[in-house]
This record gives C-alpha cells, sequence and structure tokens, in this order.
C-alpha cells in the first residue's frame, strides 16, 4: 500500500484534470446516474432526491453497517494543479482562487465513526501563483465607467476575478465535521460545502463555487418515510468570512473618487438557512423541494425605544425546485425557481415574475449493450439570473441604478457571498449560461464533450448600454472542452481536462481596431487556455 502512496505522489504533477470531476460533490452524480439506469442500484436510491449533496451525504450513501462500536470508514487524498494563461477564471472549485497562473490545492481525510460519533477530518491547503490578468483601462468612451461597476456591482457585493497581487498560501478547513447520529437525524458542526438543488453546473441557493464556511447543522440521514411520502431536509446556521482585501476594481476607482465607494459593515455575518424535499407518495421518482436563506450582520447596536429588539440588516432569498427521475427512460428533467429579495411563496412568481431567476435541464442516459455495464449521457442546463424587466435596473430619473440584482444587497454590501466568492450560482449577479455536455460511462471512467455560452451581468449591461445601440457589447465568455477520468486501481482515481475559452468583451467595453462590427477585438478580447490535473485516492475502511 505504501509503494501506492508514493508512487501517486510523484505521478501528480504530470496529469490534466478538472478539479469537478473527483470533488466529493461531483462523485455523487455516479449514484445518481445509477438511480436513473433502473438496475439494482435503482432500489438502493430509491426516494433519493439527490438534490442535497455534500461530503456527507456522499459518505452516508457509501457507508457500510457498522460491525463494532468503533469504525474506521475511509481514508483519502487528493492533489490538484490548475493553470490559467491569460484569464483567472474558475467555477464550482470551492478553495481553488480564480487565478492567472498556476496553482495547487492538497486534501488529506480521515473518516471515522464511534457509536453515534461521526467524525471527518479532511483539510485542504492551496497555493496559487495569482499572477496578473490583462490590465483594465476602463472604458476610453465614458470617463464615469468605474463609477457606474462600482454604483452598480461593487458597492453591493464582494464578487472578486482576483485576491490581491501577492502569491496565495491558504489553510481550509475543507469538508471536516464533529456530527452526533441519532438514528435518521444527524447533527453538530461542519465546513464542508453544501449543493441545494437539482442543476449540475448552477444552483440558485447553495453550490461549492466558494469555500466552505463554519456552521451547524441539523439533517436527515436518508429519506424518512410518511404516509403521504417521503422526506429530505437539511438546515444550517453559519458563520459567512469577509474578504481581508479589497477587489481589484478599487485600485482605479479610489483615486478618482474615493467617496463613491460604499463603506462596508465589516462585522460577522450569520446565515440561516434550510431546504426540504418532499416525495409524494402518489407520484414516484418526483421530488418537490423548497429553499430559503437569510443573512445579517452582527451588530453592537442595543435595543431601541419600543424594539425590544436588535433589528440588523439582512438579505434573504428563496427558491421551488423539482426533480422528476425516469429510471425505465434512463432520463430526468429538473427545475428551479426563484426570487432575490424575499421568503417567497407561489403568489410571488405571478405578483413579480420579472425578478424571478430559473435553472432549468435535464438528462438522458443511452446505455451500451444488453448488460448495460457502460452508456452515453446527453446533459442540457439553462439559466438564467438576469432581472427580466429593463425598468428594475434603470432607475426614471439619470444617475444611479436600481439594485435589485440576484446576490446583492442595499443592506447586507458584501451580497451572498463568503469571502467574496458566490455561495450561490457561479455566473453570478445579472448572468446568464446555457450548457451542454455528452459523455462516455463506464464504472467511474468517463470520457466528456463540453460546451458553454455565458452572458455575464447582462443587468450591468442594460444599465450601461440600454438604449444606446451598442449592442455589441455584452460579455460574453464561450467555452468548450474535453475531461476525462479514469480509475487506474479499484482506489485511485485520475482526472484530466483542457478547456478553452474565449472572453469577448472583457468588463462590458469593446475597444475598436478596425475589425468588423461583429468580429473580435484584439484590444478587448482574450483567449484563455486553461489545463487540470486531479488525482484521488479513497480506501474505505472495510479494506
Amino acid at each position: 500500500m505504501v509503494k501506492y502512496i508514493v508512487g501517486l505522489l510523484l505521478v501528480t504533477c504530470s496529469l490534466f484534470g478538472q478539479t469537478t470531476l473527483l470533488d466529493d460533490i461531483s462523485l455523487t452524480d455516479a449514484l445518481r446516474n445509477a438511480q436513473l439506469m433502473n438496475g439494482a442500484d435503482s432500489l438502493k436510491y430509491q426516494n433519493q432526491s439527490f438534490m442535497i449533496r455534500s461530503t456527507s451525504a456522499l459518505q452516508e450513501l457509501e457507508s457500510v453497517a457498522l460491525k463494532k462500536s468503533f469504525q474506521l470508514e475511509n481514508i483519502s487524498f487528493s492533489h490538484t494543479v490548475q493553470n490559467n494563461n491569460v484569464m483567472p477564471l474558475g467555477y464550482n472549485e470551492g478553495t481553488l482562487y480564480p487565478a492567472v497562473g498556476f496553482q495547487r490545492r492538497w486534501s488529506l481525510g480521515v473518516h471515522l465513526r464511534w457509536k453515534f460519533l461521526d467524525i471527518n477530518l479532511q483539510p485542504e491547503w492551496v497555493i496559487a501563483e495569482n499572477s496578473p490578468p490583462p490590465v483594465f483601462i476602463g472604458n476610453p468612451q465614458d470617463g464615469n465607467y468605474i463609477t457606474r461597476i462600482f454604483f452598480m456591482i461593487n458597492n453591493q457585493i464582494d464578487y472578486y476575478s482576483q485576491f490581491g497581487e501577492a502569491p496565495l498560501k491558504t489553510f481550509f478547513p475543507g469538508q471536516s465535521r464533529i456530527a452526533f447520529q441519532l438514528k435518521n437525524i444527524s447533527t453538530g458542526i461542519s465546513t464542508e460545502n453544501n449543493w441545494w438543488g437539482p442543476g449540475f453546473k448552477n444552483s440558485l441557493m447553495m453550490t461549492n463555487e466558494a469555500s466552505g464556511f463554519l456552521h451547524y447543522f441539523l439533517q436527515t440521514r436518508k429519506p424518512v418515510i410518511t404516509p403521504v411520502g417521503s422526506f429530505e431536509g437539511k438546515g444550517i446556521v453559519g458563520m459567512l468570512e469577509n474578504p481581508s482585501m479589497l477587489s481589484p476594481e478599487d485600485k482605479y476607482f479610489r483615486p478618482l473618487w474615493a467617496g463613491g465607494i460604499e463603506n462596508k459593515n465589516n462585522s460577522v455575518r450569520m446565515l440561516k438557512a434550510f431546504m426540504v424535499n418532499w416525495q409524494p407518495k402518489w407520484v414516484p421518482n418526483f421530488y418537490l423541494g423548497y429553499s430559503f436563506a437569510q443573512q445579517n450582520y452582527f451588530t453592537n447596536d442595543g435595543p431601541q425605544s419600543g424594539k425590544p429588539f436588535v433589528e440588523n440588516p439582512k438579505m434573504q432569498l428563496g427558491a421551488f425546485l423539482f426533480r422528476f427521475a425516469l429510471p425505465r427512460d434512463h432520463a430526468e428533467f429538473f427545475g428551479e425557481f426563484g426570487q432575490p429579495d424575499k421568503l417567497v411563496g407561489p403568489s410571488s412568481f405571478f405578483g413579480d415574475s420579472t425578478k424571478t431567476g430559473f435553472i432549468i435541464g435535464g438528462r438522458k442516459l443511452f446505455p451500451l449493450g444488453k448488460r448495460k455495464k457502460s452508456f452515453i449521457e446527453f446533459e442540457i442546463e439553462f439559466a438564467q439570473l438576469q432581472l427580466m424587466n429593463p425598468a428594475l435596473v434603470i432607475k426614471a430619473t439619470a444617475g444611479e441604478p436600481n439594485r435589485f440584482s440576484w446576490y446583492t444587497s442595499t443592506e447586507v454590501r458584501q451580497g451572498y457571498t463568503q469571502n467574496a466568492k458566490l455561495l450561490g450560482a457561479s455566473i453570478g449577479p445579472g448572468s446568464n449560461s446555457q450548457t451542454i455536455n455528452l459523455s462516455w460511462h463506464r464504472g467511474n471512467n468517463l470520457i466528456r464533450l463540453h460546451a458553454e455560452r455565458l452572458v455575464k451581468n447582462n443587468d450591468f449591461y442594460v444599465y450601461q448600454y440600454y438604449g444606446s445601440g451598442y449592442t455589441n457589447r455584452y460579455w460574453v465568455n464561450l467555452m468548450t472542452g474535453v475531461e476525462a477520468q479514469i480509475q487506474v486501481r479499484k482506489y485511485v482515481l485520475l482526472g484530466g481536462s483542457v478547456f478553452q475559452t474565449s472572453v469577448n468583451n472583457y468588463m462590458w467595453v469593446r475597444i475598436e481596431d478596425g475589425s468588423g462590427w461583429s468580429d473580435s477585438s484584439t484590444k478587448s478580447d482574450y483567449t484563455n487556455l486553461q489545463w487540470q490535473a486531479s488525482i484521488k485516492y479513497n480506501l474505505h475502511g472495510s479494506r
């Protein structure tokens, strides 16, 4: 066993990989596909919605019955190498940074159980070169352009494209937890990532775009069967971190007009969130869900006269979800619909539908051969966070914009973020995306072709250009690539990927270079090549 570990450490430097293939949330996808294959595993994962995903959820699904009071469930090791050559790009990567140049992440995990105690220690260590991206010179045709970026975006959210200018070295608690398991309920403290929702690329409420944060949790370990169907749920109360450095755009704007930068309350933010899923008894394989999150500052303000309780500034958002699995057809389709500023109810979508964000998609598996050991998978997902009415962005009077975009807030000015990275959909406020995957699977082995179109923050585009005639200044990223996952040993997974992204009209600016109206401009368009290298070693205690 020692020779395998040493060998893995040596080869890590020369492999190509995609991090998202080998993290625990993505590995859950193999079990989700097994549910759709209508084989023996479909019954094994019966009533599982796969809409509440995390390291603990995966370990619960893969755990074996305890044979003694103390059991070592598994030991894991993973290592990732990533490189962006031009732009700081990365999505759903947890503790990795959006950064140019090389970066690495190491993780070592130990999962053990003793009676009702469940412990998973899985810290992560990240180092990044953090090389400088292309210099943003603003908009030569608009001297107030940076002002508009702060009015619309930076003053309402900490959503960083780069974390400082120096190399980064950071230790994270990672996917760690200490929990007490009482029959079908688990409760404790954790820093693991949570993914709430049926989407595979985006989710409105919780994703692994940001690093995990310290939180208390209460969750079901498996579906709770009742006379009206089965239920799953999870609730958390956590503490969100604020960035220790200024935004990348601050250095451009502060010398011009420091007064245009809003002062932000840097006290700790408390997040309270829950999600509950219901699988109705009368409609097999159909799952309905509801999720809600609210955050507010801790302040030193005491109760005021007539107000016995402190009313701290807060922001909230909620969503309805569904997933309909069709095992006999080896398919599923899903959706998520939410609003960014309220505890949503059915009437919200009729009374104020122009604020509704949504994620819809599905997948279809095509078994190969009679034994169905391999299959082709087709996935598609659409996400829209752009406000549907320009009046929600542009005020009737000239000047500052309205501020209703997803994940932004004038009350909690860090927005819906953890350490300047989004807790929700990786595409960010005001953005839309369309994603298509075509892949071949056999066990844990896969080869996937990926294509995605991402339109960045159309809410800002509307504020800046609405009615101007500049319809060739949308910021659009076009990404294509290939990724592969190989199980070289029973306990060893390797991942590999190469992605090319065409970044058009970076920061919503087009600088003409004499090219055609709809052609790329060499002065404001970029092409980024990203490759990643990942390895995961996972030894189950029963081995």
